[in-house]
């Protein structure tokens, strides 16, 4: 087998997109749940159970899967950390707010901040939530199938499985999506190059064009019995907030996060992990800057006006 370098257009190219699908009426979203929305089930045992995007739906967007590097950190950030930063003005155009959902792990009101559009709160809450929706297996969070567009006398036809599907071993007391967390958790985030005398420059001018008012640089996490996770430097490039993104927001509503609104995206292993956006419409991490809109316009139209070395300096960092 040929192996692709890392961060080959090759490599960039291999990566899994899902549709999200709804009705934008007048401003107000409608996910379309009775008719399988808002994630199409694009893949099925038996083909009469596809799902298709319904005539009813104006909204339809693409994504591709988000990395999972780094996550136990982002999770052990204590939420007044990422609180700390919300602002009630903008600051030169950036405002962002806050994803609070109810996470159904822990039936609390908690901080969202993973996934697209920060809709998942814990790890937990996301390994069962993608056991559910991206591979048909039902959990003790989510025990209750995706009906193909909500028919549900096809899906008591097609599936004859006991719910919840996924089930605890009995010698480790762990099912599926507790060691999915476990994965996630302990997976580290992609190694930080040494510094050099071009990257520092990068760093400054990202500072100077105020890219770092939503790319924090770092967030120290909060006290861990894990040690591994405990009081650690995480250097994220994100403030896990939702911020309006203009014509780069996908058109769909999710959680605490409007049509426009798109979580700020960690920076780590940016190097590797084009083609970027939600629906990886840039191949290069210029073109990115290049289609900032809504609060990060300020911030683009600085870096349009750099010399094309200052751009590249910035690109390379």
């Amino acid at each position: 087998m040929r192996q692709v370098p890392l961060g080959s257009d090759a490599r960039r190219q291999q990566r899994d997109f899902v549709t999200r699908f709804g009705r934008l009426t007048n401003g107000v979203f409608d996910p379309l749940n009775a008719l399988g929305g808002s994630l199409l089930q694009d893949q099925a045992i038996d083909p009469s159970g596809l799902e298709h995007v319904p005539r009813e739906a104006n909204a339809v967007a693409k994504r591709q899967s988000t990395s999972l590097f780094g996550l136990g950190l982002i999770e052990a950030i204590h939420e007044s950390t990422i609180l700390r930063g919300i602002r009630s003005k903008p600051v030169d155009g950036v405002l962002g707010k806050a994803s609070m959902v109810m996470d159904v792990s822990t039936r609390k009101t908690l901080l969202g901040r993973f996934c697209w559009k920060a809709q998942q709160a814990t790890l937990l809450s996301f390994a069962a939530d993608a056991y559910v929706n991206e591979m048909g297996i039902t959990n003790s969070l989510f025990p209750i199938e995706n009906a193909p567009n909500g028919n549900v006398a096809l899906l008591k036809k097609l599936d004859g499985v006991r719910d919840p599907e996924d089930q605890k071993d009995p010698v480790t007391g762990k099912a599926g999506i507790d060691l999915l967390t476990d994965f996630m958790r302990f997976l580290g985030p992609p190694p930080t190059r040494p510094a050099t005398p071009s990257s520092t420059f990068g760093a400054k001018l990202f500072l100077d064009l105020g890219c770092v008012n939503c790319h924090t640089p770092r967030m120290l996490t909060g006290p861990s019995p894990i040690q591994a996770l405990n009081n650690k430097e995480v250097m994220l490039y994100s403030d896990l907030r939702l911020h309006d993104t203009g014509t780069l927001g996908d058109g769909i509503a999710q959680g605490a996060a409007g049509v426009r609104h798109m979580k700020t995206p960690t920076l780590w292993g940016l190097r590797v992990s084009g083609p970027y956006l939600h629906d990886g419409r840039a191949s290069t991490s210029e073109a990115v800057i290049q289609g900032h809109v809504g609060e990060a316009k300020n911030s683009k139209d600085r870096f349009l006006k750099l010399t094309s070395d200052q751009q590249a300096f910035l690109s390379n960092s």
